[in-house]
């Protein structure tokens, strides 16, 4: 008799750190791998958008990691990871880290960059 779990394993951004580890003997959890995200940029001062995540071993439990938290993810049917980006959060020009994990796998680091926003022209008078 074998005791190897099939994958998928179930986790969820909703009830983070919910997978036991170690994993149980015989499990084995594909590593993600990013080939692209989109947008790779914002200027501070822009919408609020979608950041869209191409690669491999995408499941609906894998999580994308943007700037050090765990964010909610959704996989679509084209197979690409999304999760919201909030622009009312950055006030200033950075760039962070983006990547994906499924369970204790954690892919590639992509990166993205919000820019400083246009200085705004103001009148000075005397």
């Amino acid at each position: 008799m074998s005791d190897v779990q099939p994958f998928p394993y179930t986790a969820s951004i909703n009830e983070p750190q919910t997978v036991a580890l170690p994993l149980p003997a015989g499990v084995e959890v594909p590593k993600p791998s990013i080939s692209s995200i989109t947008p790779t940029e914002l200027t501070i001062g822009d919408d609020s958008t979608t950041l869209y995540v191409t690669g491999e071993n995408f499941f609906r439990d894998s999580v994308i990691s943007f700037a050090g938290q765990n964010e909610p993810t959704t996989l679509g049917e084209d197979g690409r990871l999304s999760t919201g980006i909030n622009m009312d959060m950055w006030h200033g020009p950075d760039t962070v880290e983006v990547f994906v994990k499924n369970g204790p796998e954690m892919s590639n680091v992509e990166y993205f960059t919000f820019n400083e926003a246009p200085a705004s022209r103001s009148k000075k008078g005397k």
